[in-house]
């Protein structure tokens, strides 16, 4: 007997496809609560069912191989057309499923109980249910459960929803950024082909820089795509081949990075160090030779990152040590965000920056 379709069934299909989840792939967190739900109700079979316009489909299941059915099939559209819960002792005694291909046929279902996924209005995603093999019923404490985590699924497909909005969001708030930052280098250097004084054009063309770094570092992180979470292996070799530009073309510049994941914030800041570094081995240490080498070297050890930039360079001048220049600035900052210390090692021969910060194993 096939179910009889909803009240506002229009705006409940609406509802179900907003959400994006049907066809999608197996999830932890789905397959977790259906294990649990037949646990506790002492079932062979549990499946959260999703009610489409002419099918159920199954986000997760336990115990049954089947993905899904027309809905002439499904137990759980008469669930949906009902009360928050359904629960038929005998499947073979109810008009609604004698006749259902999974009663009659080679799964020999004999026993369902569904607990609605509802919205905040009450309109139905599908249920969360059990089934099997031979009559039976569930007790207060079962049925209460079933409820409970009938809940859980649909507090867990909001939450994916609302980080899935999210993501949409942050890639608009990305490609946006990326086009304001491109706009202001433009007009600064219009700006600066107008100026006459030569103070002017120097601080103008030191705000361009600063604002090509952030641009560049901005783009790394959008290309490394990763969210909240930045393996700043895949993130600092973007920068560094982005960065790489303002070297000579004899410079080599060697990458030795550790995996670690980051925050975005906190990659931003690590990529701000590198970025800086390669620029002042770009102007202090290679702007008068052909040849030379620039290493990156990124090490986790004992709850600590050990980031080390070092060229083969003359050594900085003096003057530019730590706590000097807009530069160092620069990099004592972004060394205090990561909650870390800059350093800069004494040598015999080129020049260094360290930052050590500490992550979690």
């Amino acid at each position: 007997m096939k179910a009889a379709l909803i009240e506002n069934e229009e705006v409940r299909l609406a509802l179900l496809r907003g959400y994006n989840i049907l066809d999608t792939a197996p999830e932890e967190g789905f397959d977790e609560i259906t294990k649990l739900a037949a646990e506790i109700c002492n079932v062979p079979i549990a499946m959260i069912s999703l009610v489409d316009e002419n099918r159920q489909w199954f986000k997760a299941k336990v115990g049954i191989d089947a993905t899904g059915g027309g809905l002439e099939n499904s137990i759980c559209a008469h669930a949906i057309a009902g009360d928050a819960y359904l629960e038929i002792p005998d499947t073979t005694a109810d008009p609604r499923t004698c006749d259902n291909t999974f009663v009659t046929g080679e799964e020999s279902i004999r026993f369902y109980a569904g607990a609605l996924l509802e919205d905040g209005n009450n309109l139905p995603l599908g249920t969360l249910c059990v089934l099997d093999q031979k009559p039976k019923e569930l007790n207060d404490f079962q049925r209460r459960a079933l409820q409970v985590l009938a809940n859980q699924v649909m507090r867990q497909i909001e939450l994916r929803k609302a980080l899935a909005d999210a993501e949409i969001l942050r890639k608009e708030v990305d490609h946006r950024v990326k086009n304001s930052l491109q706009s202001l280098e433009a007009l600064i250097r219009l700006q600066v082909r107008n100026e006459k004084s030569p103070q002017a054009r120097s601080a103008l063309d030191a705000v361009q820089g600063r604002l090509a770094t952030i641009s560049r570092l901005h783009e790394a992180l959008y290309l490394t795509d990763s969210g909240a979470s930045i393996d700043i292996a895949a993130f600092l070799a973007k920068v560094i081949r982005s960065t790489q530009e303002q070297m000579p073309d004899g410079v080599t510049v060697n990458v030795q990075i550790e995996q670690c994941n980051l925050s975005s914030r906190a990659a931003s800041s690590v990529g701000m160090i590198v970025n800086e570094a390669m620029t002042n081995a770009a102007k202090y240490a290679f702007s008068d030779r052909k040849r030379g080498t620039f290493t990156v070297v990124g090490q986790r050890s004992d709850g600590f990152y050990h980031l080390s930039c070092t060229d083969d360079g003359p050594g900085l001048p003096d003057g530019h040590g730590a706590g000097s220049g807009l530069g160092m600035r620069i990099l004592m900052a972004a060394a205090q965000q990561l909650g870390g210390e800059m350093q800069i090692p004494d040598r015999d021969t080129g020049a260094e920056i360290k930052v050590v910060w500490p992550v979690k194993d």
